[in-house]
Order: structure tokens, then C-alpha cells, then sequence
């Protein structure tokens, strides 16, 4: 993903989630700080599917529509902040692919685990992708998550590393 991508990401964002939602441009550019860990998926090619992913620490999550962010020094997590598949791609696997970048990118990034906060009743749909809610997280995880919304649940998925990986 790079800032050229925002325009359609807002449009695929609008089309994915309700109005209490949607991030404004500037948090998404926010987190374009780590953009290497962002990407987007065409379909005839336009933008149709991104993954906003970020290198962080679970105290430092961003909270929804957050515009000031800033990635901790040692992170310790990938956060898979937002992803969205638009009407064009759904059904094709895309998500999954999105996943497994996530997932290759968190290994040679040596970070242990995936995290996210579930909305919109998708727990099932993270479960099937091998995630897990996380039944006691710490106080400031709940805090992070009284900004998604009374149905949000945190969800991690540890990952396996090679033994030069681990932290």
C-alpha cells in the first residue's frame, strides 16, 4: 500500500463496515509509517482488498480513527489493524493471501504472534484463519478495545519462528 492507494482504500472501507468504522485518510496515513507492512490486492487493476498491518507491542495498539500512532521500538506482535475485501475479490482467497503476507512479514520481522480486534461479529470468521480470542486480556488491551465497540473481541495467533528468529 502507499498514499497513492488511500483514495480506493476509503472507497473499499466504505463498502466493508458501517459509518462508526470508518477511519478518516489521516489515521489510515498514519500508519502508512509502516507501509511495508500495509498492502493492497487489484482486481482489473484497481484496489480492491488492503491489509493494514503494524509492527507493535500489545501496549501499544492503536485505538480506532487513531491519527497519532507511533510504532514502539521493540515490537513484539503484528497488529492486523484493518482489512477489507471489496465486492470484486470476495470469495477468491484473497483475504488469505493477504493473511500469509502478514504472516511472512511478522516471521522475518522475528515477531512472535499476529493480534487483532474482532468487530462486526467476525470472530468466526478469525477463528477459521486460526486465531483465538483472548478470554482475560490486559487493562490496557481492554482499553483499546472500548473504541471498537461493545461486540470486540482481541484475537492472537502465535507463530512458529526458526531458532535465529526468536526475540
Amino acid at each position: 500500500m502507499c498514499a497513492a492507494d488511500l483514495r480506493a482504500v476509503m472507497t473499499i472501507q466504505a463498502a466493508c463496515y458501517p459509518q462508526e468504522y470508518l477511519e478518516p485518510p489521516a489515521s489510515f496515513a498514519n500508519k502508512l509509517i509502516n507501509g511495508s507492512t500495509c498492502w493492497v490486492a487489484e482486481a482489473e487493476g484497481q484496489v480492491a482488498a488492503y491489509l493494514v498491518a503494524l509492527p507493535t507491542h500489545e501496549t501499544a495498539l492503536p485505538a480506532l480513527h487513531a491519527d497519532d500512532w507511533q510504532p514502539p521500538a521493540h515490537p513484539t506482535l503484528l497488529y492486523l489493524h484493518d482489512m477489507a475485501v471489496g465486492p470484486a475479490l470476495r470469495g477468491m482467497g484473497v483475504a488469505h493471501s493477504l493473511l500469509d503476507a502478514a504472516r511472512r512479514a511478522a516471521r522475518q520481522r522475528g515477531l512472535a504472534e499476529l493480534a487483532l480486534v474482532a468487530v462486526q461479529g467476525s470472530v468466526p470468521f478469525w477463528a477459521r484463519h486460526g486465531f483465538v480470542v483472548d478470554p482475560a486480556p490486559a487493562a490496557w488491551v481492554r482499553a483499546k478495545l472500548t473504541t471498537f465497540g461493545g461486540d470486540a473481541r482481541y484475537m492472537t495467533q502465535p507463530l512458529i519462528l526458526e531458532a535465529h528468529q526468536v526475540p
